[in-house]
């Protein structure tokens, strides 16, 4: 029998007709056209490589997602969750400093102890001058040294020593190649580390060979001890370092950048020395000693609770610079998408052709360009990419590519081809509108 006619009648639809599932049609055709753009890509990478994009959680493109890859650098993705996670994006950390005596009358009778309290990036304007990448936000020396005057500071009557007692003194992991310390890719690794332990002058001219600091807390004692000075700070002995002991006065406490800021930096950056001195600090929050054996412990622990057992990473450090670091697609893929398009993590990384960070070099008119937010990572033989793509069309993708090339060498043809993926993301999701597929109204 047929139905009663309305004024709004429709033409009759079958029952397994996709005109009844308007919504779900359009997410298969975005996903087949992004795997066809992206396909001529794909077939050139090398069996040694992944490459995974999610919508959500929705899986659009999956290469060798779950196989076990050197990440390189994009292994900061991971301590930069857990940092995140473990001290919360608000926290801080201080550099105290702490007199044998009370600061009476502008002098400080005895020695003033800086003591090192998980800050990773105090640095001078002199150190920052020469960063390949841009100024980045840090903890300024040279405003410490005036906060001490602005307190009255006239004169210590003994030493400025310098404490690294927060952190064990391994200076680099054993198995790194001697080079990454010597030409000064990172360390040496201290608790109280200011320019990054590089033996750089703290004002005036850089001349010579950079060294790393044999003795980095006596360093950074050195080099607060030369800039109170040019402000006018008398100071009787000569910079040196030891444990402060009980019972000191405290004369000043400088805060780090919120742990958001470190994270920022380090990623933005990729900041080697910041990610180590965080790892060694996310082993001391499990009342453990601050050494890099716990906080992998940490860094597993917490990465064990966010992604499934099977996506589980090989660590060996918290930068990625050993090569025998470990890491999925999936794996760092799941960890932005935990973090989210508009999260602390996701708000740290470069951003492409930017003003400054490790892509501000890369997708020079690219219509990618300020598009995609993302970790590199370079080794010899590897070369990665992980991170965010805004659509034209406002969706934000989370992906992840890893290639472990099989050579020595990192090429411009490797870069372009990360950067042609992430280029044929930006028509998603490019599908049927799905106004088209719903019913329509009689015609009469």
């Amino acid at each position: 029998t047929d139905a009663p006619s309305t004024g709004d009648t429709m033409n009759p639809t079958a029952v397994l007709s996709a005109r009844r599932v308007p919504t779900l049609l359009p997410q298969p055709v975005a996903t087949r056209r992004v795997n066809s753009a992206v396909a001529p890509e794909l077939e050139k990478l090398s069996e040694t490589s992944c490459v995974v994009v999610n919508d959500g959680a929705t899986r659009i493109v999956g290469t060798r997602p779950e196989v076990p890859l050197t990440p390189a650098s994009n292994l900061k993705i991971l301590t930069a969750f857990t940092a995140l996670k473990t001290f919360g994006p608000d926290a801080t950390f201080a550099t105290k400093f702490l007199g044998d005596s009370e600061l009476s009358g502008g002098v400080i009778t005895g020695n003033l102890y800086m003591v090192g309290g998980g800050d990773p990036i105090i640095d001078t304007e002199n150190y920052q001058r020469t960063q390949k990448h841009g100024v980045s936000a840090h903890t300024s020396l040279e405003s410490i040294a005036d906060s001490l005057v602005d307190l009255g500071l006239a004169s210590i009557t003994g030493s400025i020593i310098g404490d690294e007692t927060r952190y064990d003194t391994e200076r680099a992991i054993p198995t790194w190649p001697s080079r990454y310390v010597s030409q000064n890719q990172v360390g040496p690794l201290s608790a109280l580390s200011v320019n990054d332990s590089r033996s750089y002058p703290p004002s005036g001219a850089i001349s010579g060979v950079i060294r790393p600091a044999s003795e980095p807390a006596t360093y950074a004692a050195q080099a607060l001890t030369q800039l109170l000075r040019e402000r006018g700070v008398t100071i009787g002995g000569e910079a040196s370092s030891a444990s402060a002991p009980a019972g000191l006065q405290e004369i000043l406490e400088a805060p780090s950048l919120p742990v958001s800021g470190l994270v920022q930096e380090m990623l933005t950056f990729s900041d080697n020395n910041t990610a180590e001195l965080l790892l060694k600090e996310l082993g001391r929050s499990d009342d453990q000693p601050g050494t890099t054996a716990a906080g992998l412990t940490h860094v597993s622990e917490t990465i064990a609770e966010a992604a499934p057992d099977e996506l589980a990473p090989t660590l060996i450090d918290g930068s990625g610079l050993d090569i025998s670091n470990r890491a999925t697609c999936s794996l760092l893929e799941e960890v932005l998408r935990r973090d989210g398009p508009d999260g602390p993590l996701a708000q740290g990384l470069a951003i492409a052709d930017g003003e400054v960070g490790t892509l501000e070099d890369r997708y020079t008119s690219s219509p990618a360009a300020g598009r995609v937010r993302a970790k590199t990572g370079t080794l010899n033989g590897v070369t990665a990419l992980s991170g965010w793509v805004e659509t034209t069309k406002g969706t934000d993708l989370s992906f992840s590519i890893i290639m472990n090339l099989g050579r020595g060498d990192v090429t411009g043809s490797d870069l372009m081809a990360q950067q042609r993926i992430t280029e044929a993301l930006l028509a998603y999701p490019d599908s049927v509108d799905p106004e088209l597929l719903a019913p329509k109204p009689a015609t009469r």
